[in-house]
């Protein structure tokens, strides 16, 4: 591509991801940072930090903001992984197909059906929790009776409070005596109410039992339950948690139907995925009373699956007047152990990829002088501290070496050359035998954790090259391959792990920008390649710039990346990654740097 080429196409990406500039708060006034969406009121850090670290080149500017958002927040201690309006967003008030978004979740659902369905922000994939599988026992002249909560439900309601809403579902419990005969007898009315609040990430969940006029029960249990907590695709909880702190119990979930784990009061208990603590989701659930809690029940296909968790809250007998009322609050965070103290607005349920915002920030330092420079590296020096590489997954550990790296050539200071050793070596042991590099658990490989880690161990070798690297790199590479996906299109995909395809383009731009990594290494003659795997990466390379280039659209003055196939809706992650795929910011900034 010839030089005034380039320069278009940098200017033209650059302007396309213009158009996603808003103000965003800070501490001290605003700052133009980069938006979800053109004009748009929420901001992905890690977004942000990717678009910034994209524009840290010396020929183009409006990072500027979005720099002084990362600095805020680091310099706070506090980064969540997105900041923006404090409320609560009714998008469909229909029960049975409300939607509704929240600063740290969505929910999804048919209240007619007992079923909300659960989410963290930004994420489409399978749900993270699902609201259901409820059951009510009670004794009625002396028949037991156990009965679906689902089926009893004659109403359901979104209702506003003064902090949120409230969805609500209820209906009335029939039964039979022992020796009746005929119709069913309404016995009793089954209230649930979920309480979500724009300030908090957590649900509060009420069950209320009340028997009608005229009517004892014996034996009261009223239940609060999440079903298919084992879905797949990453969505599965395969260790339950009992008390809390350091002398919590942990267990993995059972093999078999109903089997208590435990009774009597508690504290606290829930389920833990079990894969990288930085992407393991985590739900807690704290009995508010003032019902006591009589047990936990769990059910799963095989150890370490959950499917259903099931707490049980009882009353010996209930009169006429009286009403069984349990409460218990419900918190669902992803990669944390309490939720964030953060800001109203800001996201309490899932933090900023911190190793991220530390890459944005040591790349700009590397271009920036005097007290600027100064001002960037001790923000990215914080952030790599902040970073914790023990149950990190690889892409986190990767952008860690990286910020690592370009702090060094800054500063020289000796303790990061065991840093950066260590960051290397763990990245080196998340390869798995299908030579894809992926974090611990049953979850299958991602396209972003084998593109940054690849990338990473590629630069790592023109700085310092190893034949652990070196070899780690030729597997990572012959890892990719060619795949065909509905629609059809054609996509490069992990093979031998599922051929986790790179549909999305941020995907297929990280790809494109490690192997590039990579050709650059052996380029340079760091990187040692057999001529036929030299060819095979020089067609990966080739077919992922082809690809790519396919999904740049020309919009006025400004080029606009899809965000899937050809012609989808563009997005910030997309342009961003495109923009340092085509144009890596690491060239750049290793010429100023030398």
């Amino acid at each position: 591509m010839s030089g005034s080429a380039l320069d278009a196409l940098r200017d033209g990406l650059a302007r396309g991801m213009a158009r996603f500039l808003a103000p965003a708060r800070l501490p001290d006034g605003f700052a133009p940072a980069f938006a979800h969406a053109p004009r748009g009121t929420r901001f992905e850090v890690g977004a942000n930090a990717a678009a910034a670290e994209a524009l840290a080149h010396p020929l183009l500017g409006g990072a500027e903001g979005a720099v002084e958002l990362l600095l805020s927040l680091v310099a706070a201690g506090r980064v969540p992984r997105s900041l923006g309006p404090a409320r609560i967003a009714v998008e469909d008030e229909t029960p049975r197909s409300f939607r509704i978004a929240t600063p740290h979740h969505r929910f999804e659902g048919n209240l007619l059906r007992g079923e909300i369905r659960q989410f963290l922000p930004g994420e489409d994939g399978p749900r993270a929790l699902l609201h259901s599988g409820n059951l009510v026992e009670f004794t009625w002249r002396g028949r037991k009776h156990c009965l679906d909560v689902e089926d009893a439900i004659a109403r359901a309601a979104i209702e506003p409070t003064d902090h949120g809403v409230r969805l609500v579902h209820e209906g009335m419990v029939a039964g039979q005596g022992r020796f009746s005969r005929g119709a069913a007898t309404e016995l009793a009315t089954l209230r649930y109410a979920y309480e979500i609040r724009a300030d908090s990430p957590a649900v509060t969940l009420t069950v209320t039992l009340t028997p009608v006029a005229g009517v004892t029960l014996d034996r009261v249990r009223v239940t609060t339950a999440c079903d298919g907590m084992s879905a797949g695709d990453g969505a599965d909880f395969g260790t339950l948690v009992f008390g809390e702190g350091e002398a919590a119990r942990r267990v993995p979930s059972p093999n078999g139907e109903n089997v208590t784990l435990h009774e009597g009061p508690v504290a606290a208990f829930g389920a833990r995925q079990d894969r990288a603590a930085a992407r393991a989701l985590s739900l807690t659930i704290r009995p508010c009373g003032p019902a006591p809690l009589l047990s936990v029940k769990a059910s799963g296909p095989a150890e370490g699956r959950l499917h259903w968790l099931l707490t049980r809250y009882a009353a010996e007998r209930l009169t006429a007047g009286a009403a069984l009322e349990a409460r218990e609050e419900r918190v669902l965070l992803r990669g944390l152990a309490a939720p964030l103290a953060v800001p109203r607005g800001a996201e309490a349920s899932m933090a900023a990829p911190i190793a991220a915002v530390a890459l944005a920030l040591a790349t700009h330092a590397l271009l920036a002088p005097g007290e600027r420079g100064a001002a960037l590296r001790d923000g990215a020096a914080r952030a790599l501290i902040a970073f914790d590489a023990e149950g990190a997954a690889p892409a986190d550990i990767a952008q860690a070496l990286m910020a690592a790296e370009a702090l060094h050539r800054l500063t020289g200071e000796a303790t990061l050359a065991p840093r950066m050793e260590a960051l290397a070596a763990a990245l080196i042991a998340a390869q798995r035998d299908a030579g894809v590099f992926r974090d611990v658990g049953a979850a299958r490989g991602t396209v972003a954790d084998h593109a940054t880690a690849l990338l990473a161990l590629a630069r790592r070798q023109m700085l310092a090259p190893s034949e652990a690297q070196g070899e780690a790199i030729r597997r990572g590479v012959a890892a990719i391959g060619l795949a065909t996906v509905d629609g059809p299109l054609d996509v490069l995909a992990l093979r031998r792990e599922g051929d986790v395809p790179a549909i999305a383009t941020e995907d297929l731009a990280r790809l494109l920008r490690a192997l590039r990594a990579v050709q650059a290494a052996r380029a340079a003659r760091r990187l040692a390649m057999p001529e036929e795997e030299a060819r095979r990466l020089a067609f990966l390379a080739e077919t992922a710039t082809t690809l790519l280039q396919a999904r740049i659209r020309p919009e006025g003055d400004a080029l606009i990346v899809a965000a899937g196939a050809p012609g989808s809706a563009s997005s910030l992650a997309a342009q961003a990654a495109t923009l340092a795929a085509l144009l890596p910011p690491e060239s750049a900034a290793v010429r100023v740097a030398a």
